[in-house]
Formats: structure tokens, C-alpha cells, sequence
């Protein structure tokens, strides 16, 4: 029997299939359901029903991403919503959503996919894991380079909110041409996509949740797709799970100007007569606070307020550096 503020189980393992509940449309290909269980799908009803942190919300949740309710993802469910640490996270994201939507919106991608950096890094430009993924979205070197970031000892893109964002998506988007799943997508942006790969073809599985039952792909993985799903069903209304209300962080609001290679980030915020703390926020990426010298323009990011000043500043360093190089 189903305690009052547990959700009923959706099988017998901490996995496997729907159990019919989800459309057959957003099941990986070549992945089977089991026929519906009436019993089960009146017990789900009626807990969703009776308990309000859930609102009434189906099964099926209405959303761009697959959310599918089974054990590994309650699982995550009750640990996001009792933990100060997801609520910290959810405020910094409101700095990055709206870039992130419309990054993801032009590459056709499922909106709920952003929560991969609530679970990867917090939505933290700073993040460095022990295996040296860097930034918001955790990218290795290899596949940094591989997606178009310069990553050397003056700049590493991995940790530019908009320049990782966009690699993120590319590389999902990739993902997606090669597995049709996002589940799968997911699962081999933790693990790689050779390894999935490699699990569909020598165990012919097209089913992430038969993999992670049957323990095929590494633990973190089997994980990790799991927290994806519940961190993007929470992120819809946290409210509904139990949370206090989220105090997001104001987005970035800024624009990108072009200045030259060498500014100290320290100088020209003396300059702007703004905050050097603010600037070098604004530009995480540069690792010495000073823009690459071995360019000779370098967009910088610079709060809406200060962009006709800092575009002033920065023309008469550009004047300043031909002078210099004329002499």
C-alpha cells in the first residue's frame, strides 16, 4: 500500500519500462512499454490528486522534454526538493535562462534540457570537476576544442556562459542526430557517446532505462539522466514540491564590445567607473583579467549601461594601440 505522501511505485525495479503510461511517440526507438495497468494508473491519479505538492499534475507532465515519473526519478524528486543546495542553484540559473532558451530554441532542442547544468555544474561558470571539466556545462578540453572553444592559458570559452551554451547545444543537437532519443542524448553527454554506443550495439538495447536497470552504463550515468528529468519537472513550479519560493538572480543584462588585446579588465573598469568585481564577472573565461594580447580586438562583456562609454573607452585604446604600432 502506497503511503499518503509517496508516490506509488511505477514497477517492480528501481527502472524499467513505462508500464504504458507514456506516449509511444516520445519512447527511444526501438524501446516497448508493457500494457497499462489500470490499477496502477488509478492509484497514480488518485496520489496526484490527493497530494497538493504535486498539484494534480499527470503522469505524462506537459512538457518539451520526456518526463516520465518512475522510481529512479522520484527518487530525485523528494532529494531536489529538500535540498538547499538545488534551491541555490535554481536562483543562479535566472542569470543564464533567458540566453539559454533562445540558444536552445534556434537549435530546436527541448527547453527542459538546461536543467543538464543545474545537475552538471549548479549553473556555475566555475565549476571544475576532479576529471577537469570545466564551466556551466562541464565540457573536457577534447570536446571543448571539438565544439569550437579556445581553451589555452589566457582564455578558456569553456567557462563564457553564451560561448558554452552554444557548444552545449551543437553537441546535443549531435547527440540527437545519432541516438533519436533524449534520454540516450543525455546519457551520452555524461558518459560519451561511444560508450552508449557501445552498450546499444553489443547488448541491442535502444532503451535508456533497460541499460541503467541492468546496470550497462557506469552509475554516475545511470543516475544522471534521472536528475535531469526530475530537476526540469521541479524547475516548472517549485512551489508545487514544497519549495520556498525561489529568489532568481537578475539575468545578465549586458552586450558584448569590441576592445583591444591587452586591456586590464581592472583599468578599464576604473574607467567605466564600475565595480572591477562586476566586469570580471561579466567575463569569466579570461583567466588573468586582461583580454588576450595576441589578438588585436577582443569582445568584451560590459553591463547595458555601460556599453556607449565602454565603446568610447574602447575606441580611443584602439587609436592609442595604432599610434603606438605606427611609431
Amino acid at each position: 500500500m502506497t503511503s499518503e505522501h509517496q508516490l506509488p511505485r511505477l514497477d517492480k525495479e528501481a527502472g524499467g519500462t513505462s508500464g504504458g503510461l507514456i506516449p509511444q511517440e516520445y519512447l527511444c526507438p526501438g524501446a516497448k512499454q508493457a500494457a497499462p495497468d489500470p490499477r496502477l494508473v488509478r492509484e497514480i491519479a488518485a496520489f496526484l490528486e490527493k497530494n497538493q505538492m504535486f498539484g494534480g499534475l499527470p503522469v505524462w507532465v506537459a512538457s518539451d522534454l520526456p518526463i516520465i515519473l518512475n522510481v529512479p526519478v522520484q527518487k530525485y524528486l523528494h532529494a531536489f526538493a529538500n535540498s538547499k543546495n538545488f534551491q541555490a542553484s535554481l536562483a543562479r540559473s535566472g542569470r543564464y535562462l533567458p540566453m539559454m532558451r533562445r540558444i536552445f530554441a534556434e537549435h530546436g532542442l527541448p527547453q527542459g534540457l538546461i536543467y543538464i547544468a543545474l545537475v552538471e555544474s549548479g549553473f556555475s561558470p566555475y565549476a571544475r570537476s576532479p576529471k577537469e571539466a570545466v564551466g556551466i556545462w562541464q565540457f573536457i578540453e577534447a570536446t571543448a576544442r571539438r565544439y569550437g572553444l579556445k581553451v589555452n592559458d589566457r582564455v578558456d570559452e569553456r567557462q563564457d556562459p553564451e560561448k558554452s551554451t552554444r557548444a552545449a547545444a551543437r553537441y546535443l543537437h549531435d547527440l540527437y542526430q545519432q541516438f533519436g532519443c533524449w534520454y540516450l542524448s543525455a546519457a551520452g553527454y555524461n558518459a560519451g557517446e561511444n560508450r552508449v554506443e557501445g552498450v546499444m550495439n553489443r547488448h541491442d538495447i535502444q532503451d535508456f532505462w533497460i541499460m541503467a536497470q541492468k546496470k550497462l552504463l557506469p552509475a554516475e550515468t545511470c543516475n544522471y539522466v534521472p536528475q535531469i528529468v526530475a530537476a526540469a519537472l521541479i524547475a516548472q513550479n517549485p512551489e508545487k514540491y514544497g519549495m520556498a519560493p525561489v529568489r532568481y538572480q537578475a539575468p545578465r543584462a549586458g552586450d558584448r564590445v569590441k576592445v583591444p588585446g591587452g586591456v586590464n579588465l581592472a583599468a578599464f573598469a576604473e574607467a567605466l567607473e564600475m565595480p572591477e568585481k562586476e566586469l570580471v564577472e561579466l567575463n569569466p573565461e579570461l583567466k588573468a583579467g586582461v583580454t588576450p594580447s595576441d589578438q588585436h580586438e577582443y569582445l568584451l562583456n560590459v553591463p547595458a549601461k555601460k556599453v556607449r562609454q565602454a565603446k568610447r573607452l574602447a575606441h580611443l585604446c584602439l587609436q592609442k594601440q595604432t599610434r603606438a604600432e605606427v611609431k
